[in-house]
């Protein structure tokens, strides 16, 4: 069999396309002025079919897009566009990127260069592939039916095989927060990571599942709800009918503009959402488009049981907010879990950066997916202590006020950092023989001399490179512990028994979702039991009696005298 060429691609759009849309932009009729609740207003969409006319530059756009290599290729019956940008480091990790609607490859513009070139050698660099949805863009409107998550995943196997990669990550917004779970779910053998900005897990009808819910999680379920009743209407029409809708789409760049807008919140700079725009529209892809939701509610069959490779989220305040308790059931390995509140580097100074995070946020999306896949890197051996690393990240991310109270007597959350780093610290200088903390961790000071994350990576990245020197088999590991040498996985699980339930109590402190899972738990719990008893009175209080109905994570921190419902 005869494998389809990968052909060299360079948007050149015909003059008489554009002029066409100017007569037609020029030429449109409008509808008769209402309030906002009716949907997206008239002066909104006249701001922006007037920029569209009058500054939006298409040319400059595809000088842009043409500065990056591009390419074409038939999968599965289909044209596939992508942009495949090779950074020129020889340990960069391949990823693929995946948009959604009403985006597209315009998403990721913004990040090529940081992801593929970042400033510092000790960052990691990354291939990209970017490929365009079928029926989305270049890759043109779609020939046949059943492009949905699945085949489109399926698709983006097959793509990343035919460029000679082996091992990759999958990176993906709004339908690429389906796609890339799905691609890990397809391949999980060469996915080396999934890392999204949303978990679209929704609740199962269980009432068990909504009891005892976090604040946040009630308004997370509560902005859901708004925004099902508010919103979602055009999830519901391109489910049911897209072709209907596709006439006017199709017909009409000052309808193609209003439907999606919708979707494009108003502080985004014109730029961004014109480009998009324009790119369905010069691509006569805005009825085609909408079809994925179609395919997507149609499917004849559903994905069965949690996925199970390594999965992060990055999650912006304006957008989707998934909510843990429900992701981990449709995601086995989650290992990373980060809530960011910036302000949208491409709106006003209140404007959250939200559902398009690449571009309104791009230096803390592009921190995120480095600080995750080195995270896998370094704790590829040794996963457990990777995730409880990652766990305490998490923590420390979330924290505002970092004078509050823990579930640690007497400390606070900068004494808890402290501590937790000191011991990481103390795991790695037992193995090399070398370093250490410079203080005494159980009487932390809680002064710090920076911000809390630059205070902790060190000292995880030192107990990361230290058990990545000890072999899975290694019989005796030194430890700091008064057990002292211990087989290499009771060393790495006391390291990481650390790190996680210091990370509980960091979480705890700030009002936090817990990022010590059930999961992870379950993993530490055999080490709890083995090590807790000689650290009883100074490391760990009294075991408090179990309850009926605790989780894994729940029957850990009892064991080691912490209330599963403490707080301050």
């Amino acid at each position: 069999m005869t494998v389809p060429a990968l052909r060299p691609f360079r948007a050149e759009i015909p003059q008489p396309a554009l002029d066409d849309l100017q007569n037609r932009l020029r030429g449109a009729l409008w509808p008769d002025e209402l309030p906002a609740e009716y949907g997206v207003t008239n002066e909104r969409v006249r701001a922006l079919a007037e920029y569209w006319l009058e500054k939006f530059d298409w040319r400059a756009f595809e000088a842009r897009l043409n500065a990056h290599p591009q390419f074409v290729t038939e999968i599965d019956g289909e044209t596939i566009h992508f942009l495949h940008v090779r950074s020129s480091r020889a340990d960069a990790t391949p990823l693929v990127l995946t948009h959604g609607w009403p985006g597209s490859i315009v998403e990721y513009l913004d990040v090529i260069g940081p992801l593929t070139e970042p400033a510092s050698a000790a960052e990691p660099a990354f291939h990209l592939v970017i490929p365009s949805l079928p029926g989305f863009g270049f890759s043109g409107p779609a020939r046949s039916a059943g492009w949905g998550t699945r085949r489109t995943a399926a698709a983006w196997t097959e793509l990343m095989s035919r460029l000679g990669y082996e091992k990759y990550g999958a990176v993906g917004n709004d339908a690429g927060s389906m796609i890339s779970p799905e691609i890990g779910r397809i391949a999980p053998e060469k996915v080396v990571g999934v890392h999204v900005t949303q978990l679209f897990s929704f609740p199962s009808g269980d009432p068990a599942e909504l009891a005892d819910l976090s604040e946040a999680d009630q308004a997370a379920l509560a902005h859901l709800q708004w925004f099902y009743e508010n919103m979602f209407s055009f999830n519901t029409l391109h489910s049911q009918q897209p072709h209907t809708l596709a006439f006017a789409l199709a017909d009409s760049p000052l309808g193609l503009l209003a439907w999606n807008a919708q979707l494009f919140g108003e502080h985004l700079d014109p730029e961004f959402v014109l480009a998009n725009v324009a790119l369905y529209w010069l691509t006569r892809t805005g009825g085609s488009s909408i079809r994925f939701y179609y395919e997507d509610a149609h499917a004849a069959s559903r994905p069965e049981g949690p996925t199970t490779v390594p999965t992060g989220l990055a999650m912006f305040a304006g957008d989707f907010r998934s909510i843990r308790r429900f992701a981990e059931r449709d995601h086995a390995n989650i290992v990373s879990w980060h809530s960011y509140d910036v302000a949208a580097g491409s709106g006003g100074p209140r404007d959250a950066a939200g559902h398009y995070a690449a571009h309104e946020a791009t230096d803390v999306l592009v921190a995120d997916i480095r600080r995750f896949f080195a995270g896998l890197n370094r704790g590829s051996s040794w996963p457990v202590l990777a995730a409880a690393h990652e766990a305490l990240r998490s923590a420390i991310a979330g924290v505002a006020d970092r004078s509050a109270p823990t579930p640690c007597a007497e400390w606070n959350v900068t004494q808890v950092l402290q501590h937790a780093a000191g011991d990481q610290l103390g795991y790695a200088a037992a193995i090399t023989g070398s370093g250490g903390p410079d203080f005494n961790p159980f009487a932390p000071s809680g002064e710090l001399p920076g911000p809390a994350a630059e205070y902790l990576e060190p000292a995880l990245a030192a107990s990361a490179a230290a058990f990545a020197t000890v072999a899975l088999d290694a019989p005796s590991v030194p430890t700091p512990l008064p057990q002292g040498a211990l087989p290499a996985p009771v060393a790495v699980g006391a390291a990481a028994l650390d790190a996680a339930v210091h990370a509980w109590d960091i979480a705890r402190a700030a009002g936090q979702e817990s990022p010590l899972t059930p999961q992870l738990a379950e993993q530490l719990l055999p080490v709890a039991r083995r090590l807790a008893e000689p650290l009883r009175g100074f490391a760990y209080a009294p075991a408090l009696e179990p309850s009926n109905g605790d989780d894994a994570a729940a029957t850990l921190l009892r064991y080691l005298g912490r209330d599963p419902e403490w707080t301050a």
